[in-house]
């Protein structure tokens, strides 16, 4: 008996989700760094890759609908395949010829993307303008039970008295509403707000993704909570975890005895099938127990870890003043975290800090969506561009509790932002002649005014000007 001829498939990835919008159609993952504005045909291709059919099967049905010819069908079923490798993977499947099973149910049902696509709402997309922005961000309090020593965020700031879940739950439900897909939740200490779990169990009724950051000790105060949390449907949750020993911690976070809870809540969220992954600040203190925190995670069950270096404060905070690691320090540990990461490659994805000398490069390029695709809201009401940009004015473009989420993103105060970011006369002049300019518009305004006290002058990790 012979041996059965196979054929390549492209299949959707398992995290990925296909939404219709108006005029256009949205591929995403789970997290905000993966999502993209596509034509609603092209959502119908991505529909179709399900994993029980060929392209060749692909193709025809994609022809038959939009009435190509088959080598039309072919050729386009192939481009789309590149443009989309971020969000398939291949299989086999037996050659059966060019005729598809009928019968095979996907997931995403392709005649939800049968309609118009609106070609100038997705080329204004790659020029960083969207239409609904890709997620919010909402900071629920200012306060935290920590003061960690490398914190970006200043923890003095007051919210507005009206600031509660009852106004929470309004600017989910207007978000979700309008098609938003991610849901930021974030602080200070987001788990110290009043009716936290609420939020994040609506957000995934309307069919949002939430995201939160936590420094686990509400969390690992009660194994109910992650329970709740995966009976809601969360799938994941970044705990912060910066040292290996309780001593350590205590110092990091000039906390007192809250070591094992953050263990406790690291526990309890894999026990209950959430994927945790911890986010690590490397810092002068910490930069020597860094290979040991990550013996210790791999063997609590986290799904991935990520050391990053420290973050410059928030405006006009004084917040993070601490001194840094030096250039040699990063450069050890880079090499110490790299070694973990292929030790331990089978069990989790380590990610070592960046190195900060060197600049992007153009294919390495790392702009902030802030601007273009988010919002952040703070519990004053305001709406910046950026967590890290409370009270500043020029970047403040509106308040919840004086309009709603679509009227400040479409009104005359974001779109004078935005001309800003890109006017020649205030912006660097290598930006002013960077092709990214639009998409990027000059990238940290945060990182920026802190290296040069200017908003809009040029990332200083960016090694543009980019001509592509």
């Amino acid at each position: 008996m012979g041996v059965e001829a196979k054929h390549s498939v492209p299949v959707l990835k398992d995290n990925v989700r296909l939404k219709p919008m108006q005029g256009y159609a949205l591929a995403h993952g789970y997290h905000p760094s993966l999502i993209r504005m596509i034509h609603p045909s092209h959502a119908f291709f991505l529909s179709l890759c399900h994993g029980q059919m060929t392209s060749a099967e692909i193709a025809f049905l994609y022809g038959e609908t939009f009435g190509l010819s088959p080598a039309n069908a072919r050729s386009q079923v192939l481009r789309l395949i590149e443009q989309n490798r971020m969000f398939l993977t291949e299989d086999d499947l037996p050659v059966r010829g060019a005729r598809p099973d009928l019968h095979v149910k996907p997931r995403f049902e392709p005649k939800s993307f049968l309609y118009p696509g609106n070609d100038a709402v997705i080329a204004s997309a790659m020029h960083g303008q969207w239409p609904v922005p890709a997620g919010i961000n909402i900071t629920l309090t200012f306060k935290c039970n920590f003061d960690c020593t490398y914190c970006y965020q200043d923890l003095r700031q007051k919210g507005d008295p009206r600031w509660d879940l009852t106004k929470c739950m309004e600017v989910v439900d207007e978000a979700a509403d309008w098609g938003v897909v991610f849901l930021g939740l974030t602080g200070g200490e987001p788990t110290l707000f009043k009716g936290w779990l609420e939020v994040i169990e609506h957000g995934l009724s309307r069919g949002m993704i939430p995201t939160i950051t936590s420094n686990g000790t509400v969390i690992g105060s009660d194994q109910r909570i992650a329970q709740r949390l995966a009976q809601a449907g969360m799938e994941e949750i970044t705990i912060s975890f910066d040292a290996p020993t309780a001593e350590l911690h205590d110092a990091v976070t000039r906390s007192r005895g809250q070591f094992q809870r953050v263990l406790n809540a690291i526990h309890y969220l894999t026990d209950a099938g959430i994927k945790v992954i911890v986010k690590s600040v490397l810092t002068p203190k910490t930069q020597h127990g860094v290979e040991t925190m990550i013996d210790l995670l791999v063997t609590l069950g986290v799904a991935e870890i990520g050391i990053s270096y420290m973050e410059t404060g928030a405006i006009h905070s004084g917040a993070n003043s601490e001194t840094n690691v030096t250039d040699e320090e990063l450069a050890q540990v880079r090499q110490k975290v790299a070694k973990k990461r292929d030790d331990y490659a089978a069990l989790c994805r380590i990610h070592p800090p960046k190195d900060t000398s060197r600049k992007w490069s153009e294919d390495d390029w790392y702009p902030c969506g802030g601007i273009n695709m988010g919002m952040s809201i703070f519990p004053t009401g305001d709406v910046s561009v950026c967590d890290k940009m409370h009270g500043v004015k020029d970047f403040t473009y509106g308040n919840v509790f004086e309009a709603g989420l679509k009227a400040i993103w479409n009104g005359d105060a974001f779109a004078a932002l935005r001309e800003r970011t890109v006017a020649p006369a205030l912006i660097d002049p290598e930006c002013a002649r960077c092709s990214k300019l639009y998409a990027c518009r000059t990238s940290c305004f945060v990182d920026s005014f802190n290296a040069t006290g200017s908003y809009y002058a040029k990332d200083p990790h960016c090694g543009g000007p980019f001509f592509a």
